[in-house]
């Protein structure tokens, strides 16, 4: 569904790539992590994922349909909640198509699966950060897309919202669709994702079954930083040993 061969990124006039030779495959059913310390290019890697900026050299090969979870954004306009999930919709419909009865069904759906249909009436612009992730995350899911690319999905959200959200991306990856997520945790890339990439600027990136990749070595060369990975109560962990 998604084959990345010996891509690069350098923006216009720039000295140094802010990427380059990263190689990766993901199927349907399957959850890839992006994994990287900050600067490294993860962002920039998934905008290039959707076209968004244009590769240099590489090739990227997409089958299907994408939808895109930033990491925040503001709406210029008041739209309540639930008008800004069913705009998911207008990827199935058609841009300048009115939304249907259809579309705020699946758009309740959404909300209630990421815990927002409370909210629904509610102003977008008025939530906070984590709130509007969550809203943002149930847009995509009304696009009903075969490929869902997220930007550090859980980056403003605490340990409940953020279980809750990988909970979403286990299952929408067992309906057959292809994930892509960045994040700086580790452990979520171990628990939730069948391979990892690992992303430094100006180094090689790593890409495998996150069981492999996931290593005390790789991480603590990733990080600058030692890192301990074990067991407790039979649960795989992943901690940093800060200094």
């Amino acid at each position: 569904m998604i084959n990345v061969t010996n891509i690069g990124f350098c923006y216009p006039k720039a000295k140094t790539a802010i990427f380059e030779g990263h190689n990766f495959a993901v199927k349907a059913g399957e959850v890839l992590a992006i994994l990287g310390p900050n600067g490294s290019g993860k962002t920039t890697l998934i905008k290039s994922l959707l076209g968004l900026l244009p590769i240099f050299k590489g090739e990227i090969k997409l089958n299907g349909s994408r939808s895109y979870v930033p990491q925040n954004t503001l709406s210029p306009f008041d739209y309540s909640v639930s008008e800004m999930v069913v705009m998911g919709a207008s990827g199935q419909n058609g841009l300048f198509a009115a939304s249907t009865k259809a579309d705020y069904n699946r758009t309740d759906e959404a909300l209630e699966q990421v815990g927002m249909l409370d909210w629904r009436n509610e102003s977008f612009s008025h939530l906070s950060g984590g709130q509007r992730q969550m809203i943002l995350i149930a847009r995509a899911l009304v696009s009903n897309p075969d490929i869902m690319i997220l930007d550090e999905p859980t980056s403003a959200l605490d340990y409940h919202n953020q279980d809750k959200v990988l909970q979403m991306m286990r299952h929408v990856a067992n309906q057959g669709k292809a994930i892509i997520f960045s994040t700086h945790c580790p452990l979520q890339a171990l628990h939730i994702s069948q391979k990892t990439l690992m992303v430094k600027k100006n180094s090689p990136s790593v890409f495998g079954a996150s069981k492999d990749v996931l290593s005390e070595e790789n991480l603590s060369k990733l990080y600058q930083l030692p890192i301990f990975r074990g067991k407790l109560n039979q649960s795989e962990i992943i901690v940093p040993l800060y200094s």
